[in-house]
């Protein structure tokens, strides 16, 4: 019997966890993907020391931190996750990929992270996808990403668009749905998934402000082209986006619309996702 919010996030993430990295077949999270890593090579790479100490907030399966440490050896990822169920695959992957001795794994809920990682620890903290929409304070949890942080470190989120959510519900012939997002800034993209909180630029800029993570790089992504209601599940691909994006030549010409496009700021509104790189002052 799921009794409350936590329950019910948990309970959701046990049901898809075995086949859950099947998003990575799915066409419209591959160019999602795709972007998603040219703004971090773009905006957070670059600068991101060597031997440099990355947490992945709720990374699940370990998508984004079994990439980062493959691509770059020198780094060392921490994990934090509510899920064991997920959690175990993340594990099986820095066994199968070689990085398991620069990888741990922590369970637990965000909103108490400061009571298994120590302060100023992080030079990098990466939280993607829905991850803050399925927390109930978000201020609090981004207090605690802010004190994970060293001086100079960094948060890169990626969170679910409020504007895209209207749409995307009313696109689908979810009204009630597109209803709830307008007038509460909670709701979701499938029956099944737990309501969730959902973002504009402005307001989540505002919050990182306010926790003292000004904000240097918000924007959206992928902006040209949308999911359907396929795209919520972890298989199969909807009418619309197989008619886009299945043919080689016609997803490389999107691909490079979207990365002549991305990263522009006042395109945020019109991503499916905002990306946003916050950064903690370094003490004067």
């Amino acid at each position: 019997m799921i009794t409350n919010y936590i329950d019910e996030v948990t309970e959701y993430f046990r049901v898809k966890a075995d086949a859950y990295d099947r998003v990575d077949e799915q066409v419209y999270w591959r160019l999602s993907d795709e972007l998603l890593w040219t703004l971090l090579e773009r905006h957070v790479l670059p600068s991101l020391p060597a031997g440099a100490a990355v947490l992945d907030a709720g990374g699940g399966t370990g998508r984004w931190s079994d990439r980062l440490l493959r691509a770059r050896t020198d780094l060392t990822g921490t994990l934090f996750d509510l899920s064991a169920d997920m959690t175990r695959h993340a594990a099986a992957k820095s066994v199968e990929h070689g990085y398991a001795d620069r990888f741990t794994i922590l369970n637990g809920d965000l909103a108490r992270l400061g009571e298994q990682v120590e302060d100023e620890r992080f030079d990098l903290v990466i939280s993607f996808h829905n991850v803050l929409g399925f927390v109930d304070d978000v201020p609090a949890v981004l207090r605690g990403i802010a004190a994970a942080l060293k001086p100079g470190g960094r948060a890169v989120l990626v969170v679910p668009n409020r504007y895209h959510a209207v749409f995307f519900n009313i696109f689908t012939g979810a009204l009630d749905e597109a209803e709830s997002v307008a007038h509460t800034r909670r709701g979701r993209f499938a029956p099944e998934m737990p309501a969730m909180h959902m973002f504009t630029p402005s307001e989540l800029a505002g919050t990182l402000g306010a926790v003292d993570l000004p904000v240097s790089v918000l924007t959206g992504f992928p902006v040209a082209v949308y999911p359907g209601f396929q795209e919520t599940q972890l298989e199969g691909t909807s009418t619309s986006v197989q008619q886009v994006l299945t043919n080689q030549e016609v997803y490389q010409r999107i691909k490079a619309i979207e990365l002549r496009l991305a990263g522009e700021p006042g395109l945020a509104e019109r991503g499916n996702n905002l990306f946003v790189v916050a950064q903690k002052p370094t003490r004067g």
